[in-house]
């Protein structure tokens, strides 16, 4: 933990600033009550960003909502995850509004659920209590499945240039299509400014699906488009180059619904891909064994993951020769042993060969290579050799990652031979040690707690009590 700094006034200003800048976050906040030049200094890094998890969300805001003006300018983002309500949550949610609107420099907004602090109702609250900032990033996370409810709905921000929402709020009773025109009134005033849209529409109840050519409007400036979707449509792989035509990211997910496959791969595909020519990355979750009649039989079965992996390969390599610009390709597989929500992915590195041709490189998985430990006769067993599986695996199978790997292996044996011969001689100093050793993980695991960073604790809280009191 840091002390406090007698001899800070006397170091130049710029070292001063790039010592503060490598501070952990708590020490940086701790520096500021030195002094007045220090404070000035340290304020811009120490409260950048604040992160709110866990329980009682409120009762953690309403803390920094007492500091200073120049702490609350001093802000960048701001990140708040609710997990479980505690009780009063939802009567105590206003501070969250009152906090918000005073930050006016907050570039960065990111708000997630998974206990409803924030319903449709109270949606246009949050949104207006950042309207004032200039905002550049926003993720809105809505959460548990529920309705739209009738009053207003609200626009969106302006000007933003990512936005992120994962969308499950379904349709009103009585008014069909209510959801896609809330989304819709939330995406539409930034569409001119957008560089990256992350957009998960995923509502239990819906009497329409997302029209993707709303958002025709960000076809300019929009790079980096991720789409989730339930409504099951091949179409969407012709539509997305035709409204984005400069886009270099591209992930499209298809959820099991009901019990079905994802969207099955066609080799056709690879046509309608093609057509986004700036793209370098790509990510989708087609199916590819529900029509080869392979599925998995056993939670850790080895071999169908390597069947698997090869028709990914074939796909990517067909892909590669059609699409010169793309870099890496990842396939998202979903239901993969008997857990419903299960997936794994398959991510490829694609470069440029010899005589104008395209080369796929596998990337390294859990399964690939590993070994365990059999628990009757204790042997090493390999389940999925690297040699089984067709072209070359970028991972710990590289060479100078082998390489790298042998020369740590060789300094720990030769470490660990140093320790044996010394372990003789320090027998007596290691018992006269044990106290001290205890006393030093007393202090651990306090200076652990002490390190927590962003103002998600109590000391954080007191520490700013003590920063309004200096």
């Amino acid at each position: 933990m840091l002390k406090p700094l007698s001899f800070g006034l006397h170091i130049p200003v710029e070292l001063l600033r790039e010592i503060i800048k490598r501070l952990d976050t708590v020490d940086q906040r701790n520096i500021t009550l030195v002094s007045r030049i220090l404070r000035e200094e340290a304020l811009p890094f120490a409260f950048k960003e604040l992160s709110y998890t866990g329980l009682e969300i409120p009762r953690k805001i309403r803390g920094i909502h007492q500091a200073r003006e120049d702490i609350k300018a001093a802000i960048r983002k701001v990140r708040i995850q609710v997990m479980i309500l505690s009780p009063g949550d939802i009567e105590a949610r206003p501070i969250i509004f009152d906090f918000l609107g005073t930050l006016p420099c907050l570039q960065v907004f990111e708000f997630k659920q998974t206990g409803v602090l924030i319903d449709s109702s109270a949606l246009p609250q949050l949104l207006d209590s950042v309207r004032h900032a200039p905002l550049s990033g926003l993720l809105i996370d809505t959460g548990t499945f529920f309705k739209t409810q009738g009053g207003h709905h609200p626009d969106g921000l302006v000007a933003l240039q990512k936005l992120s929402i994962p969308w499950c709020i379904g349709d009103e009773d009585e008014s069909p299509g209510s959801s896609v025109a809330y989304i819709r009134r939330i995406i539409q005033p930034s569409l001119k400014t957008l560089v990256e849209l992350n957009l998960e529409y995923c509502p239990q109840t819906s009497a329409t699906y997302f029209d993707l050519p709303l958002l025709k409007e960000a076809g300019e400036t929009l790079r980096v488009f991720r789409l989730t979707t339930r409504h099951i449509d091949e179409a969407v792989l012709d539509i997305v180059p035709d409204i984005f035509p400069h886009l270099t990211t591209f992930a499209l997910k298809w959820p099991i619904v009901n019990g079905g496959p994802s969207i099955l791969w066609k080799d056709s595909h690879i046509l309608s891909l093609s057509k986004n020519v700036n793209l370098q990355s790509l990510q989708l979750s087609s199916d590819f064994e529900y029509e080869a009649n392979d599925r998995c039989r056993a939670d850790r079965d080895f071999f169908w993951f390597i069947r698997c992996y090869k028709r990914r390969l074939t796909a990517t390599t067909k892909i590669s020769e059609a699409m010169p610009k793309l870099r890496d390709c990842t396939w998202i597989q979903l239901r993969v042993g008997s857990l419903w929500d299960s997936s794994m992915e398959h991510p490829f590195v694609i470069e440029n060969g010899p005589r104008s041709t395209r080369v796929v490189h596998g990337v390294k998985q859990w399964w690939m290579g590993s070994v365990r430990e059999c628990w009757e006769t204790g042997e090493k067993i390999v389940d999925c050799r690297l040699e089984a599986l067709p072209g070359h695996i970028i991972g710990e199978n590289d060479p100078c990652v082998q390489q790298q790997q042998q020369q740590q292996d060789s300094e720990s044996e030769s470490e660990d031979e140093d320790d044996d011969e010394d372990e003789g001689d320090d027998e007596d100093e290691d018992e006269d040690d044990d106290e001290d050793e205890e006393d030093d993980d007393d202090e651990g695991e306090d200076g652990a707690e002490d390190n927590m960073k962003y103002c998600d604790s109590d000391e954080d809280i007191d520490i700013m009590e003590d920063y309004l009191a200096a």
